[in-house]
Parts: C-alpha cells; structure tokens; sequence
C-alpha cells in the first residue's frame, strides 16, 4: 500500500468511530493527565483542560464556571507533564507478511495518536531502526494529528533493529516521564533487561504492542526456499520440513513468552497484534480488556 492513498477517507472514518467511542473512556494508564492528579503546596499550576467525569472536583475553576459556564481543570506541573511517547519500529524487518506489519503499524500509531490527542493528552511520536530516525515532540492540539500523520504517511523501512540504542539516544536528553508505547515485531539482539534499561531507570510506564503476520506465526511447509535476512540482506538455502516447522513454532513461542514474562514482571502491558486482525476490533475488544480503555 502505498503512502500517497495510505490515510484514506475510510481510514478517517475509522478514526471518527474511534473518538466518539473513546471520549471519557481513556483509563489513567493512557492518559496524559491522571484522575489521581495530586495537589497541595508545591504543584506548580501549567495548564488547563475540560472536565471529565470522575476528575477531582477540587481541582474545578470556579471562577471560570461563574464567567463561561465551562467546567474546566486546572493542571499542575505533575500532572500535565505526563506525555505519551510512540515509539514505531520502522527497521526492515517490519516491511513482511500479508497483511504487512509496518503498514498495520502505521495505521495503529495514528489511531493511538489520534485517540491519545482528542483526550487532551501530549502525544509524541518517534521511528527509528537502527537509530533515531524522525521525532514529532510532545504536544497538544488539533496541529499535532496533523504533524503525526505527515510523518506517518513518509515512513518506510529502512535499516537493522535496535531498540537500546534509540531509546537510549530519546530519553538521555531530559524527558517527563509519561507511557511509552512501543510498536514492533520486537526482533532484538539484546536482552530485555539490557534493552529496557533506560526505561526502568527513568520509571517510565510502558505497553509493548507486538506485531507480527500470520507468515511468521506459522510458516507453510516448503520443499528447497531462499531465505533473506531482511535486514543484513544475508541469505540462507533452508528446506521448511514438518519438523524445522514445528521447531521454528516452538522457538517463535518461546521468544513472545520471554518479553510477556519480563514486562510482567515489572508491571508493563502487552499486547499481541496480529496484522490480520480487523482494525477496529483490536481497538474495542483487545486494547479494552488489556487496560489502555476502561
């Protein structure tokens, strides 16, 4: 699919669905401004939002309500500055499988931008590969679904993966500390603890959305194929028996269960997204019942 009709009026449309049905619902672990918002001496004031149902009542303007009849927050700095981070693996590996992963990635990233947006979160959205490859900061506004989607729409793969190295280059600069999503069909060389690092240091939130196709999940038996490392360009002759079938399955599981069990551990969310499924109902029934809505 190419990125010229990439964001199409349907898609659009989709996204419609999914503000309407999302507006009030984004659970604090989502949200940019947490209903648990502190207050008392030492909060700086920073900003303000509309009221939604379930905020702290002491934090109202009443002023504002007597003048505009508007129910409006105050945010302080603690609870303003609680962005949400995109990460969007754009390295070569993701350029696989039927439907493709990175364009059902680039789909998710816009739809959880555009959900985090018209919730009044901060929302930044970052591809890398091997590096950082483009960064749209943290901002608010009807201006940043725009910048998001301009990104979006240029993206292609490029370059190996490594997660460590982008990450450590985003967050070694000042970051507020907020949810860091990252989407990718996580095929890294190093391990969790060594790539996550800079994350557990800095306390952020994390929810790992983990795609893959149905190809890499379970492989059609093959006499005599080529395989291509999609992202060195190496090359392999491999018959796909029965058995190297079942091996590679095993492995595969294996592999998920490794990061399942390590952002467990630290109480980060996953979620497991298969190209195949349908948009929407990933949105409604699986991000539901893993926590980004209530």
């Amino acid at each position: 699919m190419s990125s010229k009709n990439f964001f199409s009026g349907a898609f659009f449309q989709q996204l419609e669905r999914l503000s309407v049905l999302s507006k009030g619902r984004v659970s604090s672990h989502l949200r940019g401004h947490h209903r648990s918002a502190k207050t008392g001496s030492g909060m700086i004031f920073s900003d303000y939002r509309p009221y939604v149902g379930g905020d702290d009542l002491r934090n109202l303007d009443w002023g504002i309500y007597l003048r505009l009849d508007r129910l409006v927050l105050r945010l302080f700095e603690e609870e303003a500055d609680q962005p949400v981070y995109i990460f969007l693996d754009v390295s070569n590996s993701m350029d696989f499988g039927v439907p493709n992963k990175l364009e059902f990635s680039k789909k998710f990233s816009a739809a959880l931008a555009y959900i985090g947006l018209i919730n009044h979160d901060r929302v930044s959205l970052t591809t890398y590969s091997d590096n950082l490859l483009q960064v749209v900061p943290a901002r608010r506004g009807n201006k940043q679904i725009w910048r998001t989607m301009h990104l979006l729409e240029q993206v292609k793969a490029s370059g190996n993966t490594d997660l460590k190295t982008a990450l450590n280059r985003f967050f070694g600069a000042k970051r507020s500390r907020g949810l860091v999503v990252i989407i990718s069909d996580f095929l890294e060389a190093e391990s969790w603890d060594t790539t996550f690092k800079s994350l557990r240091t800095a306390k952020h939130d994390v929810f790992a959305v983990h795609v893959s196709s149905p190809q890499e999940r379970d492989p059609e038996v093959m006499e005599d194929i080529l395989l291509v490392d999609s992202e060195d360009g190496g090359t392999i002759d491999f018959q796909m028996t029965q058995g190297s079938r079942d091996l590679y399955k095993q492995e595969f599981r294996a592999h998920v269960t490794s990061l399942k069990q390590f952002l467990n551990r630290l109480g980060w969310g996953y979620l497991s997204a298969s190209t195949d499924l349908a948009f929407e109902d990933l949105f409604f029934q699986i991000l539901k019942e893993k926590g980004l809505f209530r």
